[in-house]
């Protein structure tokens, strides 16, 4: 939702807009247009190839028929501000009479895909889990607050969980500078589930924007521990209402077993009066790095006192069959699982991550790749080794799956039994 008349109306599909550069074009003489990444009502994503310094990298472009100045501001805000979980910008420049901001190419997946994942299997997220996200994206506010901007826009969609546990902010297309506040009134920026009431009445004091993150990383904390939003409607104009004036709905009634500490913090950020609410990320951080060691520490405790895991994923049943004999020879004390496709695969994920994934790439509707990325965006599995089992590993394939942490890619066919075997039975000695 913005009522600023330079926006694009967000109704037009984005094949009738006037198209930035077609694909193979070669943008500042350095930048060759591969594929296209992501589009939305502001400009494209392309992934490039680097000429100069032989890499990958992403290229912004707004729509021919949008104010650029927009994507300039956000490429200038982003590269202000130096932090893990903002994306590292290259370069800024102009070709064709179009601006273009080049970009480190993340891999991953975004936080939306992760909880639409968790959700087809009707799972939540663990507490441990949410908790350790939450805190990864406070961190990455605070940089921004600090750098004395808002982000305005924090939602599941701009936030991306890549290789490393590393927690990225995406989309400073509505950034809002503190000094600027008094200059936008009148105006109203963001999507309508994660607006601050102030936000929507346009009635954001002077340094007072940060607040308004401060509430949307409450709405984004219900919705990773209950399962959905706290305000719903059928209309965004009942959204917005129930933001204003609808009761904050009861966590712990939605979710006995959450720490009542976490559910005080919630409703503090979720305060409709923005003086009555959490008055800082930073609070949100100190109170959400207490809660991160409790949880931790009981995670760690129930993963000691559970027995060795091994989840194999593979459609092709007698391999699939065939993997899990060979793990059990190989670790007789081992919990075994064996499913056949990606979604079985995240279901069992969600149970209890495995300390050992036996991964087939090549698989129908969800493959090797989407639950490596889904695994690498999950807590729970940061102590999990993760083994690519394929036939016909492709090069482009080997060198994303290295990128999120694959141990070892260890090919199908007579070596399987040793190989596989040989590589269990180490990683069983070392826990």
């Amino acid at each position: 939702m913005d009522s600023n008349p330079t926006q694009p109306d967000p109704s037009r599909p984005f094949e009738s807009r006037r198209e930035p550069f077609p694909l193979g074009a070669i943008v500042g003489g350095t930048y060759e247009l591969r594929s296209i990444l992501g589009e939305g009502g502001m400009g494209r994503v392309f992934e490039a190839w680097d000429r100069g310094l032989q890499r990958k990298v992403a290229l912004k472009v707004p729509w021919r028929d949008v104010d650029p100045s927009t994507l300039v501001a956000e490429a200038r805000a982003i590269a202000a501000i130096k932090h893990p979980s903002m994306l590292t910008v290259h370069a800024l420049g102009e070709d064709d009479g179009l601006p273009y901001v080049v970009m480190e190419r993340l891999y991953g997946v975004s936080l939306e895909e992760h909880m639409r994942r968790r959700r087809a299997v009707s799972e939540l997220l663990p507490i441990v889990e949410a908790v350790h996200l939450l805190k990864a994206i406070a961190e990455g506010l605070l940089a921004v607050h600090g750098a004395g901007v808002a982000h305005r826009d924090v939602k599941p969609e701009n936030i991306m969980l890549s290789p490393g546990n590393r927690v990225v902010l995406m989309d400073f297309g509505i950034v809002l500078p503190e000094i600027a506040v008094a200059n936008v009134r009148g105006t109203s920026s963001g999507t309508p589930e994660y607006m601050a009431p102030e936000s929507i009445a346009s009635e954001i004091e002077a340094g007072a924007a940060h607040l308004v993150d401060v509430y949307a990383l409450g709405v984004l904390a219900y919705e990773l521990l209950v399962g959905d939003v706290p305000f719903r409607g059928e209309t965004v104009v009942e959204v917005l209402r129930a933001h204003i004036d609808r009761p904050i709905p009861d966590m712990a009634a939605a979710r006995p077993e959450l720490p009542g500490r976490l559910v005080e913090l919630v409703r503090s950020m979720l305060a409709k009066d923005p003086r009555e609410r959490v008055q800082s990320v930073d609070e949100v951080l100190a109170e959400l790095r207490r809660l991160n060691v409790a949880t931790e520490r009981e995670a760690v405790a129930r993963t000691q006192a559970s027995p060795f895991s091994i989840l194999v994923v593979d459609d092709d049943k007698e391999i699939a069959k065939l993997l899990g004999i060979i793990s059990r020879k190989a670790v007789p004390d081992a919990d075994v699982r064996v499913v056949h496709d990606g979604e079985a695969a995240l279901t069992e994920i969600s149970k209890r991550a495995p300390d050992v994934l036996l991964l087939d790439l090549h698989m129908p509707r969800m493959n090797g790749v989407e639950v490596c990325m889904f695994a690498r965006g999950a807590d729970s599995m940061k102590r999990c080794t993760i083994l690519s089992v394929s036939a016909g590993a492709q090069p482009e394939d080997v060198e994303l799956l290295r990128s999120l942490g694959v141990a070892q890619f260890i090919p199908k066919g007579a070596e399987l039994n040793k190989r596989v075997g040989s590589v269990l039975k180490e990683l069983r000695a070392r826990r």
